[in-house]
């Protein structure tokens, strides 16, 4: 009881931080749930589906600045993306003869998308990116990892930035890629993992309230931020995240 009033609270107050930012939220609520639910793939699975009404409650407020372009290159991106995931789950049960995928613990992509975020934030030669067809790769390369680590927001934040969008525009936009990713993992963590969505119903409820009225008393906050603000808050966010997904592989290791 004491564990899902945590994790309640902790939707709440990370679907208000997603909905000002844009990101973030999703992140620090997988990280709060990896310490209350022992199971790696548990959390993966269910943080998906508050994930999915998490973005797709932001993008329904904000769905009047959505930048279609982008949403429909990486939708077309992210089902081969989860296609070739669903081959690696299976080409890995039947390489080591297990009835089920929840036995494996693949989060070794946590540490490299924290370095990639740092070259493409502080290293990388500055190219403005204005080429929607690039939100096909990354919508593949999403579809791809979002089943291992649970987050990808983090993975395509970056290509956001160097674009002519607004604040509002950048929420509703990774929003709605965002909610493609997570309801397409589903069916492979119900068919590959074993995981009875139904069965966690008294975790998921209150959970998936929490994130709906979160998302909708955040943007009233989005509203009070300048642009410039909001960018800078948006890099900074990027940052310590990427920070954090490196940082806590080292201290695993050290």
């Amino acid at each position: 009881m004491t564990e899902t009033i945590i994790l309640t609270l902790a939707a709440f107050a990370t679907s208000i931080l997603s909905a000002v930012i844009g990101m973030g939220g999703g992140v620090t609520l997988l990280g709060i749930m990896a310490i209350l639910i022992p199971e790696g793939y548990m959390v993966v699975a269910l943080h998906g589906v508050i994930q999915l009404v998490s973005n797709g409650t932001r993008t329904a407020v904000y769905r009047r600045h959505l930048h279609r372009p982008i949403i429909k290159q990486f939708s077309m991106g992210v089902i081969p993306g989860l296609g070739c995931a669903a081959l690696i789950v299976f080409g890995l049960i039947q390489y080591f003869d297990i009835t089920s995928a929840s036995e494996f613990k693949i989060d070794f992509l946590k540490p490299l998308i924290g370095i990639y975020i740092f070259w493409f934030l502080y290293l990388r030669k500055k190219i403005k990116l204005t080429s929607d067809g690039l939100f096909f790769w990354m919508g593949g390369l999403s579809g791809l990892v979002t089943v291992f680590i649970g987050a990808a927001g983090p993975l395509i934040a970056p290509f956001f930035i160097d674009r002519d969008l607004t604040k509002e525009n950048v929420v509703a936009t990774k929003a709605a890629c965002q909610a493609v990713g997570h309801l397409g993992k589903i069916p492979i963590f119900i068919i590959f993992f074993g995981v009875d969505y139904l069965q966690q119903w008294p975790v998921l409820l209150p959970l998936v309230m929490a994130v709906y009225f979160g998302t909708r008393i955040g943007k009233k906050f989005l509203g009070s931020l300048s642009e410039i603000l909001f960018k800078k808050l948006f890099k900074i966010a990027l940052t310590l995240i990427a920070m954090r997904l490196v940082i806590a592989e080292l201290i695993v290791l050290f």
